[in-house]
């Protein structure tokens, strides 16, 4: 490259809107690990959280581990998120992820205060895991890595709510609300996407 074609590039690079920028693997990963960060300081300054039979609470605390494992996935939405504003502004697919991940940081609060029978990972996880699947997110170079990390998370907190805490219903439910979340998120997404062609 001459500094001819140099100095175009740059000039290019000092022309892209500094929201554009936010779209970025690194602006990405910087999402996920603050919102990670915030999470264990949360937990820390909750204190230990009862193991919630479907309703009951039984004399455990979950582990620190288990709790904190939402929050990278949870990072990771926000991180679609951030994503979407730069790439689209303030347009339906920005509220209505927006308004998704306001509905499931709602629910797993209510799971923890009202005990609501259903998991709260087990929704975030399933829910992270069918968007991939069926809606997908603008490119970036580790959508895989953050799809696996988060089927196994599932897989782990699923086992351990099954075979350790005997308690599978929440699970279910949990998952059963993700796929019928995922499917509101679908059906507004693709009417969206006809309108805008129509």
């Amino acid at each position: 490259m001459n500094i001819i074609d140099k100095d175009k590039v740059l000039r290019r690079t000092l022309e892209v809107p500094k929201i554009g920028r936010l779209a970025s693997p690194h602006v990405r990963w910087a999402v996920v690990l603050m919102t990670t960060a915030f999470g264990a300081a949360w937990l820390y300054h909750k204190g230990p959280v009862p193991i919630v039979r479907v309703i009951t609470p039984l004399p455990e605390a979950v582990p620190f581990w288990y709790m904190l494992s939402a929050f990278p996935v949870l990072g990771m939405l926000v991180a679609d998120l951030v994503s979407l504003f730069a790439t689209y502004g303030l347009e339906r697919r920005t509220a209505e992820l927006g308004f998704q991940v306001g509905v499931l940081v709602l629910a797993s609060n209510l799971r923890l205060v009202l005990r609501l029978p259903m998991s709260g990972h087990s929704l975030l996880f399933a829910y992270f895991i069918l968007r991939r699947l069926f809606i997908g997110i603008p490119g970036h170079s580790l959508a895989r890595v953050e799809y696996v990390i988060a089927m196994l998370l599932y897989a782990i907190t699923s086992y351990v709510k099954v075979f350790w805490w005997s308690d599978p219903i929440t699970v279910a439910v949990g998952t059963v609300i993700a796929v019928g979340l995922t499917a509101i998120s679908f059906r507004v997404l693709k009417s969206y996407k006809t309108n805008s062609i129509g």
